[in-house]
């Protein structure tokens, strides 16, 4: 592995947007859309952000502590895809039999599997991105701004040469039967990747110093924020209801066999980098309209 300075992270708007809509009932023809809300006990994010480069065929662990009694049902982890390696990414999918199980991750609640996702989600939007077209984009050096041309299109590489677009941002989302959790409870992610990506992290010394993240960026807490949106981030502190992660990047030394990710041995890890958080959020998520 190799890391690589990322800096600002410019968002390419490339999440996948999730909508549920109601049924249409007594002529109504524009339904109104259920809007995605949390409550989020633990995240991570920086702005002095930087990309760890993960080769193919590796695993990584990165282990959770639970404070306080609570439930969660959603777990994402922050993906990248840096401009220097997509070319190398696409020729390692491209060369597998399929996609699935390409990259899965995996939840653990006291070492047994909860959820698993093996459907690769970040490769398949990174092949998304770079097979559509895109508008025409050049630099205005009068008005010093980007500006398109209506009705002209571009290629994915040109695009992102116009707008100094680093790298794809994707995450991989997990969503499940809500799980309770308690003080001491630890939970585990495993993340099995086929393709090279970039795992975006946070130099974090402690899991106090992530602590002390959550409260000053007001990380955790009721999303979206409004006024009155409660528990917030010092709420959740103070009643001690809150997830931190083990600033440390773990490695599986044998890869898992792939389509039997429950069958790993996640006591099997060694260290790899240290004082290394990924940005990621546990939460439990629902809609409402």
């Amino acid at each position: 592995m190799a890391s690589s300075g990322c800096g600002n992270r410019i968002i390419a708007s490339l999440f996948v947007s999730r909508f549920i809509m109601r049924p249409v009932m007594n002529h109504v023809t524009k339904p109104p859309t259920l809007v995605p809300q949390s409550i989020i006990y633990g995240s991570v994010a920086c702005n002095n952000s930087y990309n760890v480069l993960v080769p193919g065929n590796t695993t990584i662990v990165l282990v959770y502590h639970v404070h306080g009694n609570f439930t969660i049902n959603d777990v994402s982890l922050a993906i990248d895809f840096p401009l220097s390696i997509i070319n190398k990414t696409l020729s390692a999918a491209f060369r597998l039999s399929n996609l699935e199980n390409a990259m899965w991750l995996g939840i653990y609640i006291n070492g047994r599997l909860t959820a698993i996702d093996n459907q690769s989600e970040p490769i398949i939007a990174l092949i998304n991105a770079t097979n559509q077209p895109y508008p025409y984009v050049y630099y205005n050096a009068t008005t010093k701004t980007y500006e398109n041309v209506p009705g002209k299109l571009t290629t994915f590489w040109q695009f992102v040469k116009a707008e100094n677009i680093p790298a794809i941002y994707t995450d991989f989302n997990v969503e499940f039967s809500a799980v309770h959790v308690k003080p001491g409870d630890t939970i585990v992610i495993v993340l099995y990747s086929a393709v090279p990506y970039a795992l975006p992290v946070c130099s974090i010394a402690s899991e106090t110093g992530e602590v002390q993240l959550m409260v000053k960026n007001n990380l955790i807490g009721f999303s979206p924020p409004s006024p009155n949106a409660v528990p917030t981030a010092q709420q959740l502190i103070e009643t001690s209801r809150y997830i931190t992660e083990v600033p440390t990047i773990y490695l599986v030394s044998k890869p898992p066999i792939a389509g039997n990710p429950e069958i790993i041995s996640i006591g099997n890890i060694k260290p790899y980098m240290n004082n290394t958080a990924p940005v990621y959020i546990m939460a439990y998520s629902w809609f409402s309209g």
